[in-house]
C-alpha cells in the first residue's frame, strides 16, 4: 500500500521544472553494482511485489539502495535508459539526496528503512512515496523521484523536496508497529482502520480520526466514493478550515502526515481556534515529536545542510486533492 504525495490528481496540475545537472561520481557511494535484492527486503509484503516492481512502467525505478543506519549499500540498477540513465549514473545526486533524508529522519527511526528507491517520477506524477516492506510495518521503501529533487539545477533550491520527505516520513511516524496493529480486519475495527491495519486507540491518527472525522464522516465517504470531482471539492470548500491544505482533506492519513509536515515547518505553534490549528497543536502534546520537530529543524542551521523549507502554506501543489479511491480503509 503506497502513500503517494500526488501531484496530478483531480486538478491535473503540473509539478516542478527540472534542470538535468552533469553527471559526476562520489567516491564515498556504496559501488556493489553486482549486489542482489537482499532476501529480507520486501519478504513479507502482503501484496507480494516487494514494492519494487509493482507499476514500475510509471514509477520507472532507477536504483535501489539497502539501508544500514546512515549508510547506503546498493542493492540494484533497474534497466534503463534516457534521462533516468542519466540520473543512475550520477551517483553524487543519489547520495545528496539521502543526506536530505538523513537531515529529516533521525538514526534511530531510520531503522524503520529497509531501503531506499530512486525513481523518476515523471510519468507517475509522483514525488516521493513510502511502501511497507514487512506486513507488521516494522520496515519500509522510502522512495524519491530524481525528476523534483534539483529545480533549476541545485538539490532542493525551493524546498520542495525537503517537504515531500518530512511528508513521507511523516507516513512512517504515523503508521508503522507503535501506531497501528496490522492485518486486522476494517470490520471488526474499533478504531480507524489505516488499510494496513487498526490503528491502537491511543495512536496519533486515532486521535485525529475521532476528534476531528468521526463526525464528518460519512459526509465523506460519500463525496470520496462518488464519481464526482465536484462532490470532493465541496466536502473541501465546507470543511477547509479543518485542514492545514487542500491535500489533507484526501483522508485522514494524508491529514495526519501534512499536518506533521506543517508541525515542524511552521515556525510558531499556532494560536488560532480552527480546526486545522488545533491538529497541529494536537502535535504538541507529544515530547517525542517534538523532538523530532527540534532534529528537523535544528538541521536547517547547520552550513553542510541542504534542508531549505518551505514557508508554511507556501508549497505549490498543496491545493490539490489525492486519488479519493486510495484512502487508508480501501487500497491506500
Amino acid at each position: 500500500m503506497k502513500y503517494l504525495l500526488r501531484l496530478k490528481w483531480a486538478l491535473i496540475l503540473l509539478l516542478f521544472s527540472f534542470v538535468i545537472v552533469s553527471c559526476s561520481k562520489d567516491d564515498d557511494t556504496p559501488d556493489n553494482q553486482d549486489q542482489q535484492i537482499t532476501d529480507n527486503i520486501g519478504k513479507d509484503d502482503k501484496d507480494g511485489d516487494n514494492g519494487h516492481d509493482h507499476g514500475s512502467s510509471d514509477f520507472d525505478y532507477i536504483t535501489n539502495y539497502e539501508v544500514k543506519g546512515d549508510q547506503l549499500k546498493k542493492i540494484k540498477d533497474y534497466d534503463v535508459t534516457g534521462e533516468s540513465l542519466t540520473f543512475q549514473k550520477n551517483e553524487k545526486q543519489h547520495k545528496d539526496i539521502w543526506k536530505l533524508v538523513m537531515d529529516v529522519i533521525p538514526d534511530a527511526n531510520r531503522n524503520y528503512l529497509s531501503d531506499f528507491m530512486l525513481f523518476h517520477g515523471e510519468k507517475s506524477g509522483t514525488a516521493g512515496y513510502v511502501v511497507q516492506t514487512k506486513e507488521d510495518l516494522t520496515k519500509w521503501q522510502f522512495g524519491i523521484a530524481m525528476a523534483y529533487a534539483f529545480p533549476n539545477g541545485v538539490i532542493n533550491s525551493d524546498g520542495e523536496l525537503a517537504y515531500t520527505i518530512i511528508h513521507e516520513f511523516g507516513h512512517i511516524v504515523t503508521l508503522n508497529n507503535t501506531q497501528v496493529t496490522a492485518g486486522t480486519d476494517a470490520n471488526s475495527s474499533d478504531t480507524y482502520h489505516t488499510g494496513e491495519g487498526s490503528s491502537k486507540a491511543n495512536s496519533y491518527i486515532n486521535k485525529l480520526y475521532q476528534n476531528y472525522w468521526a463526525d464528518i464522516w460519512d459526509e465523506y465517504q460519500e463525496a470520496s466514493n462518488s464519481e464526482d470531482e465536484e462532490k470532493l471539492a465541496a466536502f473541501y470548500e465546507k470543511y477547509k478550515e479543518r485542514f492545514v491544505t487542500q491535500y489533507a482533506s484526501t483522508n485522514p492519513g494524508e491529514d495526519i502526515a501534512e499536518t506533521f509536515t506543517y508541525f515542524v515547518i511552521k515556525g510558531d505553534k499556532p494560536s488560532g481556534n480552527s480546526i486545522a490549528d488545533q491538529k497541529v497543536r494536537m502535535l504538541y502534546e507529544y515530547e517525542e515529536l517534538i523532538e523530532l520537530r527540534n532534529y528537523i529543524r535544528n538541521n536547517t542551521k547547520t552550513k553542510r545542510s541542504r534542508m531549505i523549507l518551505p514557508k508554511a502554506g507556501a508549497w505549490k501543489k498543496a491545493n490539490t486533492f489525492g486519488d479519493p479511491k486510495k484512502v487508508h480503509n480501501l487500497t491506500k
